[in-house]
């Protein structure tokens, strides 16, 4: 039985004659479920590279409608989509380029209250840029052994890092990093600005740090990657915790 339809090795095709993309790397890919919170200036591209890579199940949140500031960096919509909720827009656009990916949306913003709606994801992508939602999932991922990948831009400066919480005994998260109990004044897109580039970059090294990750293809495993969209710079910092985490034990 084939995981993916004929039409879909067809969008695929050139992507599959790759031979990082064996036959069980591609079973791999068909039955990862993605959740991504926030579909803003990295999530846009970050789920279009996703979908585009063969990930045929992702769960999208976010509670915003389409406003026109967001179009210089939200690349899944245009002045044709203003006013209307972003998830379902991008669920549209998404089944264009693959009508047979499985897409759940959920029109809110993420919260104690419904954060179950994550629970069957190997992966949740935190792309809200908002500091307690990114604790609020950082901690869920970790009490429910689910990866997370963390993401952020301001300006032209990128951080992005994959943590594997599969393994409790090898325990680091983003709390070991940043331990910050209460909400930290940290500059925002709507005062200091972002670049539309630097947010797509972004979306895509996010992109491929899943699939390096999933397909055996880099260690990304608590590697801080930091960029700098202007001057064109990647670099990878493995990460170690100083501190003694709250969430070590949970």
């Amino acid at each position: 039985m084939n995981i993916y339809s004929e039409s879909e090795y067809e969008i695929f095709s050139r992507l599959f004659i790759l031979n990082d993309f064996s036959e069980k790397n591609i079973s791999k890919l068909a039955n990862i479920n993605i959740g991504v919170v926030g579909i803003g200036g990295i999530g846009c591209p970050l789920v279009q590279y996703l979908v585009s890579s063969g990930i045929k199940e992702l769960i999208l949140i976010d509670g915003d409608v389409v406003d026109k500031t967001n179009l210089n960096r939200q690349i899944l919509f245009n002045l044709k989509d203003l006013g209307e909720k972003k998830v379902k827009v991008a669920k549209k656009k998404l089944k264009l380029i693959n009508p047979d990916c499985k897409i759940r949306t959920f029109d809110t913003n993420i919260n104690n209250n419904n954060i179950d709606c994550l629970s069957s994801c190997n992966i949740v992508i935190d792309a809200s840029d908002n500091w307690q939602v990114s604790r609020l999932l950082n901690e869920y991922c970790t009490k429910n052994s689910i990866n997370f990948l963390f993401s952020s831009v301001i300006k032209h400066d990128i951080q992005i890092i994959l943590f594997d919480n599969s393994d409790r005994s090898k325990h680091l998260c983003l709390n070991c990093i940043f331990p910050n109990k209460n909400d930290i004044e940290l500059p925002r897109c709507e005062t200091v600005g972002i670049s539309g580039i630097s947010a797509g970059l972004a979306g895509l090294i996010a992109a491929q740090k899943i699939i390096n990750f999933y397909l055996n293809l880099s260690n990304e495993s608590n590697k801080l990657t930091v960029s700098n969209g202007k001057k064109l710079n990647i670099e990878n910092i493995v990460v170690k915790s100083k501190h003694e985490c709250d969430l070590k034990s949970i």
